[in-house]
């Protein structure tokens, strides 16, 4: 099909990483994708395959048991898991969210605890930020962590949660207070049997319904001194960080998104016939299909540009505007390529028999997610005012 990565583009290493991603698509990833949607039951055999092609924690350090891929390397393996499931590529993209914070953040001690077990996908570990009240203003958040003795209470409710009730650990977001003073938005790791930690609600959502999203409440949520993430105070600046690095990765499942939904609908319009011939010949719809191609491989370059800028040592905060439009655009493109892909198939693209809906319904969570495209489009704008 056309817009496929060219290969010269790669290195012969992500050729065949994308030729392994690809295959285990089609194969083993894609049969399974409506009945994951369907039944909203997160698909353990998929993980599972990606735990035995060690894609699921692969840009980890190989000294964690990691792969040490780079960004670039994770963006073509999601693109392509994106083409047939948006859930499957969003596994290997939350252990980068979260590996990215035990490297920045975490001490050695937690370090040698926690990346092994994430990098072989033995443990899951959930990012816990947002709140009723607290979502894209992440310093209004409510979650209190109080310290008595050597031990931290927490308290709050956190909502919208990615792996709720799934992960095996959760990396809690809070405001600590001690000796009565307020800190800093400081991380917790909140293990799933804590004392203290209830699931409470499982969202019934639109889209990404094979992995599970919902509500952790922390009722007098008791954790041992260690359970900080790094230091006092220093949960925002890691926020920030691991949100601007994982950019790219979102980007990425947008435009493998894109690319399924545009196949379908080229595949469709290539042997639909109306009118006394073939769709595709109709000059009208050959520009739609011409504007999705043209969308898609601009999504594509701006993901790839702002993951080969990251893998060649450039700080986070110097790449906010590209990163950004990055995520912003391609996410953006999907939601666009998706809904046209509908149009194009009429009364089948509408139907749960063809992939085109359920990529539409999924299209939309990635607007949304690891920062609305509003909020993409403020940092753009404030990187453009410096």
């Amino acid at each position: 099909m056309y817009a496929r990565i060219p290969e010269h583009f790669l290195t012969r290493e992500q050729e065949e990483l994308r030729r392994t991603a690809q295959r285990l698509a089609s194969e083993k990833i894609a049969p399974r994708a409506a009945e994951t949607d369907a039944t909203s039951q997160y698909p353990h055999d998929v993980f599972a395959l990606l735990r035995e092609h060690g894609i699921v924690g692969m840009t980890l350090p190989a000294e964690y048991g990691g792969a040490g891929a780079s960004t670039m390397d994770l963006c073509v393996v999601t693109e392509e898991l994106a083409k047939v499931c948006t859930t499957t590529a969003l596994m290997p993209v939350l252990t980068n969210i979260v590996g990215i914070m035990l490297i920045k953040g975490g001490t050695e001690a937690q370090k040698r605890e926690y990346l092994a077990p994430l990098a072989t996908g033995e443990v899951k570990i959930s990012n816990a930020v947002t709140e009723p009240d607290a979502g894209s203003d992440v310093s209004a958040l409510k979650t209190r962590a109080e310290k008595r003795g050597d031990r931290w209470i927490l308290n709050g409710t956190k909502c919208f949660i990615t792996g709720a009730g799934l992960s095996d650990y959760y990396v809690v977001f809070a405001k600590p207070v001690i000796d009565g003073e307020r800190q800093g938005i400081t991380g917790f790791i909140v293990p799933k049997d804590a004392p203290g930690l209830i699931i409470g609600h499982i969202d019934k959502k639109m889209g990404i319904r094979g992995m599970p999203t919902g509500e952790l409440i922390l009722a007098d949520c008791e954790l041992p001194e260690d359970a900080v993430l790094g230091k006092i105070g220093d949960g925002m600046k890691l926020l920030l960080t691991t949100m601007t690095r994982n950019r790219p990765a979102i980007g990425a499942r947008g435009v493998g998104l894109a690319q399924g939904a545009f196949d379908a609908a080229l595949d469709y319009c290539r042997n639909r016939k109306a009118f006394g011939g073939r769709l595709i010949d109709m000059q009208g719809l050959q520009f739609k299909l011409a504007d999705m191609a043209i969308a898609i491989e601009a999504a594509r370059q701006l993901v790839h540009r702002g993951a080969m800028l990251l893998d060649a040592g450039i700080e986070p905060r110097q790449l906010t505007a590209i990163l950004s439009a990055s995520k912003c655009f391609a996410t953006d493109t999907a939601m666009q390529v998706a809904t046209e892909a509908v149009q194009l198939l009429g009364g089948y693209g509408y139907s749960m028999d063809f992939p085109v809906e359920r990529l539409m319904r999924d299209a939309k969570h990635l607007q949304i997610v690891d920062g609305s495209n509003e909020i993409q489009r403020v940092l753009i704008a404030r990187a453009l005012a410096e």
